[in-house]
């Protein structure tokens, strides 16, 4: 057997034994747990059957509130970042695999030398001077190619593949917090505008009862203490509604950048007063397990724990031996015109093999490593279900709870508002005194203040409840990765991440 017979057995040897992988295989999220149903169901608007929640804020039947999701989704710098690093995990994963192939190299020199020879006999033995020159031209290619006998490098493939999984679920996680952080901050400022109506009317109010009693104290119907006290009462509603109006900017400072503008840029939207959002009137929850598979933070520790799994083979394989196939071919020949000549030829090949026998347990203890983080992604894991099913029921309870303390102050600002009517004519008639007429203003002007921002939080128990179930994502899908930017990577074949072509993405993403 000859040497070039020799070596294509040794590659062939390989090639056929490059069929297995060291380490675990990742059979599924590890067991979670989770409550077979939800509580606070009690309520006849909550429904345990499943329903999309693709767009939920649809459901709030209020244009500017989509206008203002749709400018977010598609301007918004967190969910830009995040599509960024999606195409750098596609990157990274190009990188990787690239490993799996033979890599080549190309090298080209060229050198010129001329050395003295002053001094130095010729071959004719006359004591004469002689000079030499060297030009050397040299042309070649060098490749090694690392065969994957043991999957050490697969694995590193199935880890990048998974973190792709990871970049994308966390830039669904962004999408479902910038919804409702929108959302959020739009019920916000329909509640300060609210709110602000309320005191500007109740500053009206107070300023005709304020008119009253200077007109009863003129005419010596009433003391001067109640024109005294009647001014306090209305300047202190008056003073209150500069705070009202800088909360109210606030909100809308704070819409402007997430939708990606400067501040000022939503003011025009919201322009035109508009009631606070109302929630539909029945909520679609569906079960519990349906967050294992709707939420994207929970479906990112589980790309995270399949990563680590897919290193505990690499570092496994690190363990084995590592065979490379070596070569090389070139031209070198001394002078231009010799390169290309037969004899300019030059050519190796061969089989390499490096194995770590002696490391001290290094190799071992970075096989126990990364078992201990692939451990502690499954407890965050199994952690990340348990504070989603905590999200949804203190959801559901506050949603509940708000709906039923909504009730009562409805009929409370009613028994006031008839109270300031009863309380004003009889201290006309003379029955009571001012301070009866005080309280009942006061106490109107607390129960509309509560009524507006119980209102307000009946709306934002219901965003944070779609918010906990993973609501929102599967809807914004503006764009798809390759639309809004491209490839992000020249990577030979496919990724096997799950829904990357599905993914939302932003217009105007990187190119």
């Amino acid at each position: 057997m000859d040497r070039l017979t020799a070596v294509a057995v040794a590659i062939g040897l390989l090639t056929l034994v490059a069929g297995c992988k060291v380490g675990p295989d990742y059979c599924g999220p590890p067991p979670a747990c989770i409550q077979p149903s939800w509580r606070q169901t009690d309520d006849p608007a909550v429904k345990m059957c499943c329903e999309s929640l693709a767009a939920w804020w649809m459901k709030f039947d209020d244009p500017t509130l989509n206008v203002l999701v749709d400018r977010a989704a598609r301007n918004n710098l967190d969910l830009h970042e995040a599509a960024l690093r999606i195409f750098e995990a596609r990157a990274k994963r190009c990188i990787v695999r690239g490993d799996l192939f033979p890599q080549i190299q190309q090298d080209a020199s060229y050198s010129y030398s001329k050395t003295s020879t002053a001094g130095v006999m010729g071959s004719s033995g006359t004591g004469g001077l002689a000079t030499g020159a060297l030009d050397q031209w040299n042309l070649g290619l060098n490749g090694t190619w690392e065969i994957d006998v043991f999957g050490r490098l697969r694995r590193l493939v199935e880890a990048a593949d998974d973190d792709i999984g990871v970049s994308i679920e966390d830039y669904r996680d962004t999408m479902v917090i910038l919804l409702g952080d929108v959302a959020t901050n739009y019920v916000d400022a329909r509640t300060y505008q609210r709110r602000l109506e309320i005191a500007r009317e109740n500053l009206q109010l107070q300023q005709r009862t304020l008119e009253l009693t200077e007109k009863r104290f003129k005419g010596e119907l009433s003391p001067e203490l109640d024109v005294a006290q009647a001014r306090a009462n209305y300047e202190n509603t008056a003073a209150g509604i500069p705070s009202l109006e800088i909360g109210y900017q606030q909100s809308l400072n704070r819409l402007s950048v997430l939708l990606g503008c400067p501040p000022g840029e939503v003011d025009g939207l919201l322009a035109e007063q508009a009631p606070i959002p109302i929630p539909p009137k029945e909520i679609a929850i569906g079960i519990p397990a349906d967050l294992l598979r709707r939420r994207p933070d929970i479906r990112r520790a589980e790309c995270e724990v399949a990563a680590q799994t897919a290193r505990i083979g690499a570092a496994i394989g690190e363990m084995y031996p590592k065979f490379t196939l070596l070569g090389s071919f070139g031209l070198d020949a001394q002078g231009f015109s010799k390169l290309f000549s037969g004899d300019a030829i030059t050519a190796s090949t061969g089989p390499q093999m490096q194995w770590n026998i002696l490391n001290f347990g290094r190799l071992r203890c970075n096989v126990y490593m990364h078992e201990s983080l692939q451990q502690q992604y499954v407890v965050s894991y199994q952690k990340k279900v348990l504070v989603a099913a905590e999200e949804v029921d203190n959801a559901l309870v506050s949603y509940v709870r708000q709906k039923q303390r909504r009730s009562h102050l409805r009929n409370e600002v009613e028994a006031s508002r008839r109270s300031v009517v009863l309380s004003q004519q009889r201290y006309i008639g003379g029955d009571v005194d001012f301070q009866r007429v005080l309280d009942s203003q006061r106490s109107l002007l607390n129960s509309e203040e509560q009524l507006a921002s119980t209102e307000a939080n009946v709306a934002i128990a219901v965003i944070e409840l779609y918010r906990a179930l993973g609501g929102g994502w599967q809807s914004a899908e503006l764009t798809s990765v390759e639309a809004a930017g491209g490839s992000a990577s020249p990577d030979v074949g496919q990724s096997a991440a799950p829904e990357v072509v599905e993914t939302p993405m932003p217009d105007g993403g990187p190119k």
